[in-house]
């Protein structure tokens, strides 16, 4: 049985979303939106599961993880309106920091299908 190696992210599209997980964690303590609890919690669930998500691609790229990553940016995107957070901070983080999840993560599953054509 093969075990899976432990690997640091090879790609800089990882990097950056890891670094967006730990920004939504800090981030209403860093924009001071902390004080609306809705916000908050969203952040730094939100955050926990894109560092988790991506702490995933360290043994193997899986497109599944990259589309984990489509739906937390759309949900990033979106939140604000559906939860009724009301911080123009919290707002406009949670919509910039979804919209880069959002094209991150297509371009690596891009890039990735790039790549698989070119060895056939």
């Amino acid at each position: 049985m093969a075990t899976p190696q432990f690997s640091l992210p090879k790609q800089w599209e990882d990097w950056c979303s890891w670094l967006l997980g730990f920004w939504l964690c800090i981030s209403p303590w860093t924009l001071q939106f902390d004080l609306e609890p809705i916000a908050t919690r969203t952040a730094v669930i939100t955050g926990i599961i894109i560092v988790f998500v991506e702490m995933m691609t360290l043994s193997l790229f899986r497109e599944w993880e990259e589309w984990i990553n489509v739906i937390l940016g759309a949900w990033l995107i979106t939140c604000p309106w559906i939860m009724g957070i009301i911080d123009p901070s919290a707002k406009t983080n949670f919509v910039i920091v979804g919209l880069l999840v959002l094209a991150l993560a297509l371009y690596e599953i891009w890039d990735a299908r790039r790549h698989s054509g070119n060895q056939n």
